[in-house]
């Protein structure tokens, strides 16, 4: 016991003196930033931003853009569809440089497939009109008929298809929704826009339907969760201020989202909660390849959450050193109605190592080191949403630390996390192709 209490503290203090390296290394690089950078001119949210639809994008930010066909075919795999083949219908071919015209056109929008598992004919019809080229105004409505799930935060779509169909490791849970919902959504200057909603939605709990991989041997997909079920309805606001030079292969900028829902009985629904949710992401270089990148991501509630609508913290893209959906009480339970979670990563190319250090063949590779820090409690439904955070404290906040090695955009990554408050089994391994913020 006490040699492995001894090298739990010799780990620490070798993690510390790396965090007093990269501060110093921190501190002299902001020194010599405004030197070494020539940073072309960003593009306005408005230009990089002219759709306008609230809860649409799949992982959860308004503001991504890339450029695609109109129509395109859309798959995917899970353990609850299985296969699921059809096509999707986008507000505009090209979202970086649409049509003259485009933003005051009603548009068409839409997708509509089949899940060969679960047996469901999945479809969305939406219609949006636009007001003004400058400073967005817009109306839409859509009614679906699709599966949802409350982890797009934590990984993408198609890169959990990926994991799902080669590794037999699915890292979302799912539920289905058929409903409509009606928008207002308004671009306030460049970098600002806000989204109000009304949505009705009837709710329905899935059970898993597949248990097949093609390199998963043995392994089988561990089961959907029963989750809430009955009608939904509610109001809802998201705020977005967005100055990244990109949504993908952000280098800078800040990003910060909040939004607000309620659904209260005076709507008329089956439930009773109302939540409010912040995300705020700053990223900082500090050279041509070196920067470092902060996220907070935080979330309260009143009244009692339904299951999809409640809190986990642990593995992929969260408190990436412990298993998935640890906390509170692991991935088959309900969460918390209180949530804090801080991430920082630091990254360096081959030109930012220090003291000419030739590492080879990894410095066609960044470095990354990162830690994360989390808490979920679970506070009396009846407190106020600012109420009910008298748990969280660094002693309560569970911890890890990790390194990385990734491709220049961090997109493609492999990810090596420690959980600092155990020495039994403490690493866990994650290859990504995609940044986790």
């Amino acid at each position: 016991m006490q040699k492995a209490i001894l090298k739990q503290v010799l780990f620490l203090i070798f993690i510390a003196l790396i965090l007093v390296m990269l501060m110093g290394l921190l501190i002299f690089s902001s020194a010599k930033a405004a030197e070494r950078l020539n940073l072309p001119s960003e593009p306005s949210f408005a230009e990089r931003n002219p759709v306008s639809a609230i809860f649409e994008n799949d992982d959860g930010d308004v503001s991504v853009t890339k450029r695609r066909n109109r129509a395109i075919g859309t798959g995917r795999y899970n353990r609850v569809e299985g296969f699921y083949a059809g096509m999707a219908l986008n507000k505009s071919g090209d979202e970086c440089a649409p049509p003259a015209g485009w933003s005051t056109r009603p548009v068409l929008f839409g997708h509509w497939g089949y899940a060969f598992k679960s047996k469901d004919f999945q479809y969305q019809v939406g219609l949006e009109q636009g007001l003004w080229s400058n400073n967005r105004l817009a109306f839409g409505g859509e009614y679906h008929r699709t599966m949802d799930s409350p982890d797009k935060w934590i990984i993408s779509e198609h890169e959990n298809t990926l994991a799902a169909f080669f590794l037999c490791e699915d890292f979302r849970d799912y539920y289905f929704s058929e409903g409509a919902s009606g928008y207002v959504t308004q671009n306030i200057a460049d970098a600002v826009k806000l989204t109000l909603a009304y949505r009705q939605d009837d709710w329905k709990s899935r059970n898993k339907a597949t248990d097949w991989s093609l390199f998963g041997g043995h392994k089988r997909f561990r089961p959907n969760p029963l989750m809430a079920e009955g009608d939904v309805r509610s109001l809802a606001g998201k705020l977005v201020l967005d100055t990244r030079n990109s949504a993908k292969k952000t280098t800078r900028g800040l990003f910060v989202q909040m939004e607000g829902e309620y659904a209260g009985r005076s709507l008329k629904g089956d439930f009773d909660y109302s939540r409010f949710e912040a995300d705020a992401r700053w990223y900082w270089t500090l050279g041509s390849w070196e920067g470092i990148d902060f996220r907070f991501r935080g979330g309260t509630a009143y009244g009692t959450l339904p299951w999809q609508k409640t809190y986990h913290l642990g593995g992929i893209g969260t408190l990436r050193g412990f298993r998935y959906k640890t906390f509170p009480a692991g991935p088959d339970s309900s969460g918390g109605n209180r949530v804090a979670l801080f991430q920082v990563e630091y990254r360096m190319g081959r030109e930012d190592f220090p003291f000419g250090f030739d590492f080879g063949f990894l410095e066609q590779f960044n470095l990354i080191f990162f830690s994360d820090l989390g808490w979920v409690g679970s506070a009396n439904p009846n407190k106020d949403l600012w109420e009910g955070f008298g748990g969280l404290s660094f002693k309560t906040m569970k911890n890890d630390v990790g390194v990385a090695l990734a491709n220049r955009s961090g997109s493609m990554r492999v990810e090596l996390a420690r959980r600092t408050d155990t020495g039994k089994k403490p690493f866990t391994v994650y290859f990504r192709i995609e940044r986790p913020f």
